[in-house]
């Protein structure tokens, strides 16, 4: 019997055939053929295992820093437990306000009682950073909110939700034009969503008799 060149193991050695007339075995502990011509092949050498200390509970561990996953998982936990939620204030004022605010609520009621006739379009669109015709729709809802007409479509009569449109095109209006001449009540109709994207996209026209005599019927 030869020596296993790949596990070392001297017993057990089984016969395993004729291979260009030399004997072959097979090891029963690695389960490889060999001849026995064949080196030995030396052993590794040992390399020392480094145990390192868990950064949670810490016990002894070869990893290098949680010793299991529930440990790895609880410390990600504390770590979410442990962040504060990031401090907001209000752009105006500098109050402090909740994360998901930008205006307080002080600042919000100036706001609804803003004299939109002291702003032009192009000071609105000047200082917005986005959405620059969103001020401007604003206006438009608190403009027709005070004049206490009812909040119905003008076109169907649907009451539910409305949405209030500006006849008159906001980019059709020269910059230097007051928001309160472009947001006036002479140029809003409250139309529903489906009768103000029609409306948007020319199946619904202002000279339309049912929409005109509907408006002024209500005024």
């Amino acid at each position: 019997m030869g020596v296993c060149p790949f596990c070392g193991r001297t017993a057990y050695q089984k016969r395993n055939g004729i291979v260009a007339g030399r004997q072959r075995f097979k090891c029963v502990y690695c389960a490889r053929n060999y001849t026995l011509d064949v080196k030995p092949r030396p052993k590794p050498p040992v390399i020392p295992r480094v145990l390192n200390k868990c950064l949670r509970c810490g016990r002894e561990t070869p990893n290098p820093k949680y010793c299991s996953r529930s440990c790895a998982g609880l410390a990600h936990k504390s770590y979410l437990r442990v962040s504060t939620k990031e401090e907001r204030y209000c752009k105006y004022c500098g109050t402090p306000v909740n994360n998901p605010v930008r205006i307080c609520r002080n600042c919000r009621t100036i706001q609804d009682k803003f004299d939109w006739s002291k702003r032009t379009i192009g000071e609105v669109r000047a200082a917005a950073k986005y959405q620059v015709n969103g001020v401007i729709r604003r206006a438009a809802r608190q403009i027709y909110k005070r004049t206490g007409l009812p909040q119905i479509c003008m076109y169907c009569g649907y009451d539910k939700h409305v949405e209030i449109c500006h006849i008159r095109a906001i980019n059709s209006f020269p910059e230097e034009t007051p928001v309160s001449v472009v947001s006036g009540i002479d140029n809003l109709v409250a139309l529903c969503p489906n009768c103000h994207w029609e409306f948007d996209n020319g199946l619904l026209r202002w000279g339309d008799n049912s929409l005109k005599a509907t408006h002024l019927a209500d005024r």
